[in-house]
């Protein structure tokens, strides 16, 4: 993979303690640009755009992610810690939540520093044709930032250009209006036609033609949900085609997520926030806690582990997403555990399922958490494969009921209740780095994934559903679930298809709560399977199905009022 290189000065941009509108919103000085001789340079510009990039691992590449995008859906759950409560359970939150004032302020400074790429490229001393490319590419930058934000916030302030003078305010934009610019910006930047054509097998860190036909579909699919404008769901589907271009999904799942990185650059995963062992400035903490996500804990640090947040567990409808012979569930959750206690006899941990060929095969398995779908004779099946260590393995079901995980003592317990434990559900391994296979945190160097080309199969389905045409939305949803090794769905398909489809594919790394909201199924969904809300689930949302404006944001802006919060708050 090419990594992309950062300027550290650009990077340290606005992220201390906001005391006005401009540190929300405007440009001035807030990427050490001071100097227009200084970025009409080669390398002066190329550091704007590369900065512009950078701003993305704010949202991605930090706890921010499961905060805003995890909590307070149907698919994860509290472990022995806690997530973010309020955004697990919406009662107590309110504008002052500090995740969701870091969420806004983040897509903000990206788009400052994007802006920041058009306003210096007047001047910029680089050929025309990489020119027009690299403010292409800042241009869909931005737009994706707006697109997150107007799926989050609803309406909010639109700063189209790259300010040089301090503002007081700027107002509220509509919904509609956000969307509209949005629309505008992708649609003349694909018209130019001045990005790669693809940049997944390069890397996949630089915006491409693709990358912004797909975030275009993704836009008209959720404008065709918030505005009730029918013709952009044939609009969305139609831009998703284009993307798919009728490449079909041949790779196999475990090989695009292989802990070792070498499915990183599959052409199915179409624009990535990149990291690269091989080239980081820090190779002990220097990259992300992704491989611990989405996992309960295992331990201390005395103990040979993997580094875990102890939180976001699956929730029993997450597990039951996954029907018996789905390939995707082995390749997304850790089913073995060896002995991993303090200088226990056999020398194993975590890691020696990778260091052993992805096989705990010759080494004693103490914990083997079983799918749902798992009999007793499975069960014995797999012990038959290795009699030897696995003769006294302890079995631990993944379904409502299951068995007490932490000593082992064989006693019957309900699934959340075992949370509470250590080593209590199958840690999710989807995201492990094999290369650092290290006991701390910060050690994932594995791209992020941001846009995939099965996930535009899933935007085509949907959007093909709500156009109306069955059809064409079950032959996109079969191509994602017959390469998963099921057989062909049949019939008139739901949105809950798509969603459950979705919860398996893209388990861990999609913005599950984005999708909740678009498709207008938070409080059902959240009803049904969230195990914190349950039945409270209509009483605890009630109106927030936006997040608020952080109420820093409003009390910098001049021009924005309390009459401008979201309902709810």
């Amino acid at each position: 993979m090419k990594k992309i290189l950062y300027s550290v000065a650009l990077a340290a941009c606005c992220m201390g303690t906001m005391t006005s509108c401009s540190d929300f919103l405007d440009a001035s000085n807030k990427s050490n640009v001071t100097d227009k001789q200084t970025f009409a340079t080669k390398e002066g510009f190329n550091s704007l755009v590369n900065d512009a990039y950078q701003h993305l691992q704010n949202v991605y590449a930090a706890p921010l992610f499961t905060s805003c995008f995890s909590a307070g859906t149907d698919m994860y759950a509290d472990g022995r810690n806690k997530m973010n409560e309020a955004l697990n359970t919406y009662e107590t939150l309110t504008p002052e939540n500090t995740d969701i004032k870091n969420l806004y302020t983040y897509l903000y400074a990206g788009i400052r520093a994007a802006n920041s790429v058009s306003y210096y490229a007047q001047t910029a001393q680089v050929d025309e044709k990489t020119k027009g490319q690299l403010v292409g590419e800042a241009r869909v930058l931005a737009a994706y930032e707006y697109y997150l934000l107007v799926n989050n916030f609803g309406g909010v302030p639109i700063m189209k250009d790259f300010l040089t003078t301090a503002g007081t305010g700027y107002p509220k934009s509509s919904a509609a209006d956000v969307y509209a610019y949005i629309i505008s910006e992708l649609e003349d930047v694909i018209g130019k036609n001045v990005l790669q054509a693809s940049t997944a097998t390069k890397g996949g860190g630089r915006i491409s033609q693709e990358t912004a036909k797909a975030i275009l579909a993704k836009t008209y699919l959720s404008a065709a949900w918030d505005l009730n404008k029918q013709e952009y769901f044939s609009k969305a589907a139609a831009l998703a085609d284009e993307v798919i271009a009728g490449r079909k999904l041949t790779t196999p799942f475990d090989k695009l997520w292989k802990a070792d990185g070498s499915g990183d650059d599959n052409e199915e995963f179409l624009w990535d926030v990149e990291y690269d062992l091989a080239t980081a400035n820090n190779t002990t903490s220097g990259g992300t806690e992704w491989s611990g996500y989405y996992c309960n804990y295992l331990g201390g640090n005395e103990d040979p582990i993997k580094a875990t947040t102890s939180s976001y567990v699956p929730t029993l409808y997450a597990l039951h997403c996954f029907k018996k012979g789905d390939l995707r569930y082995d390749a997304t959750f850790m089913k073995e555990l060896p002995d991993m206690n303090k200088g226990n006899a056999a020398g194993t941990g975590y890691w020696t399922w990778y260091k052993n060929g992805e096989s705990l095969k010759g080494y004693p398995v103490v914990r083997y958490y079983s799918a749902w779908y798992e009999t007793d004779a499975d069960f014995a099946a797999w012990k038959a494969k290795d009699p030897a260590n696995r003769a006294n393995t302890y079995r631990i079901p993944m379904d409502t009921q299951t068995k007490e995980a932490q000593n082992m003592d064989g006693s019957d317990v309900e699934y959340y209740d075992n949370q509470q434990l250590v080593c209590s559900s199958n840690p999710c391994k989807k995201f492990d780095d094999s290369k650092t296979a290290t006991t701390e945190k910060n050690t994932c160097y594995r791209d992020i994934h941001i846009i995939t080309l099965p996930e535009m199969y899933l935007v085509a389905a949907e959007a093909y559903l709500k156009a109306g045409d069955n059809p064409k939305a079950l032959a996109r949803l079969n191509e994602v679930h017959q390469r998963a090794g099921l057989s062909a769905l049949t019939g008139t398909i739901t949105i809950d298809d798509i969603l459950d489809e979705n919860a398996c594919e893209n388990f861990g790394n999609e913005a599950r709560w984005m999708d909740l909201r678009r498709t207008q199924t938070l409080v059902t969904r959240c009803t049904k399977y969230n195990h914190e809300m349950g039945d409270k689930a209509a009483q605890y949302i009630g109106k927030k199905l936006l997040r608020p404006i952080p109420q820093a944001a409003i009390d910098a802006n001049d021009q924005l009022t309390l009459a401008d919060q979201n309902p709810g708050y």
